[in-house]
């Protein structure tokens, strides 16, 4: 068998190009690797999507029911504060009303009473 000889740039040369295929190596895992968490990633993002955009329709939804029963809520109060003005009108009538006759009434009571009491004595 002959003997090969190897010189020392051949050398080199062997130890740089293992050191390539190493590194080409480690960077194709690691290619790899950052493909797959972008896979990953991207399931996620589109799993949140197809849940978040029902969400949204629901809440959304549910804001405006929010919205009109508010509106009914306002004309209600509203309505109630109209009752509550002419309810208060109708009693200040009612005391005008009552009050004066009640006062005459009450006026002659106390106008008998005394006449009572100087007739009787007492």
């Amino acid at each position: 068998m002959p003997v090969v000889a190897v010189t020392g740039s051949e050398t080199a040369l062997l130890i740089m190009a293992a050191f390539w295929a190493v590194l080409v190596v480690v960077l194709c895992v690691v290619l790899i690797g950052s493909y797959n968490v972008l896979t990953s990633t991207k399931v996620t993002i589109d799993t949140m999507r197809e849940e978040t955009v029902p969400l949204l329709r629901e809440i959304k939804t549910t804001v405006e029911k929010t919205n009109a029963e508010i509106d009914r809520v306002d004309t209600v109060l509203a309505s109630a504060g109209s009752v509550m003005g002419r309810v208060e009108r109708i009693s200040g009538l009612v005391e005008e009303v009552a009050s004066g006759p009640l006062v005459k009434l009450i006026s002659v009571g106390a106008g008998l009473r005394k006449a009572v009491s100087k007739v009787t004595g007492n």
